[in-house]
């Protein structure tokens, strides 16, 4: 009557999943420090020198937080 279908169960290998969360935090690592802090630097600079006190505070805010994010993953590297 039925057939029963079963499929084979992949397991993720550990080296697998190292690799994976390290490239990860690579990639958070360098968009953190290369594309994302530079340009918070800058915007915060123009925005402190264009009178907008509120979005320069925002910037420096922002800058905080991928520092945060930065550092955790460079630890994890």
């Amino acid at each position: 009557m039925g057939q029963v279908i079963a499929f084979p169960k992949q397991r993720h290998s550990h080296e697998r999943v190292a690799a994976t969360l390290k490239t990860v935090f690579a990639v958070a690592y360098l968009l953190g420090f290369f594309v994302v802090g530079p340009t918070l630097v800058i915007f915060g600079f123009a925005y402190a020198f264009g009178a907008q006190p509120v979005s320069a505070l925002l910037c420096v805010g922002a800058l905080l937080v991928d520092w945060a994010v930065t550092k955790a993953a460079y630890v994890r590297l």
